[in-house]
């Protein structure tokens, strides 16, 4: 029996060693000196956390932040930057604020922070 345990963990861990998809480690942040992080990557995070889950779709969103386009993503954060860092990208960040929905992850918002302290960066 300790035999057939022993390969059964060693064969889950093999196949999660193997996800291309594993998300990055919760723990160090990300050195903005090195990050190439996109619009496309931001803009990606945004879709997924904020605009899909019908809080900032645009047209008839809750709130005046409208992040259903790339422009009007930078846009928002060029006129209200300090507001924008502070509820998303802060360590007091409270976006999303719904509890249904996990917060970002750390990495996430290091990247955020990084893409809007380069300025945006499309490429």
């Amino acid at each position: 029996m300790k035999t057939f345990m022993l390969l059964l963990s060693g064969c889950i861990l093999m196949t999660a060693c193997k996800n291309e998809q594993a998300p990055a480690p919760a723990t160090g942040a990300i050195d903005c000196s090195v990050a190439k992080i996109t619009t496309a990557y931001v803009f990606g995070v945004v879709q997924a956390n904020c605009t899909d889950r019908k809080c900032h779709p645009g047209g008839n969103s809750p709130v005046i932040a409208d992040f259903s386009t790339t422009d009007k993503l930078k846009g928002y954060i060029s006129t209200q930057r300090a507001i924008f860092l502070l509820r998303v990208t802060s360590p007091q960040a409270d976006m999303p604020q719904s509890q249904l929905f996990p917060a970002l992850s750390r990495g996430m918002r290091d990247s955020i922070a990084c893409w809007v302290g380069h300025g945006m960066p499309d490429q």
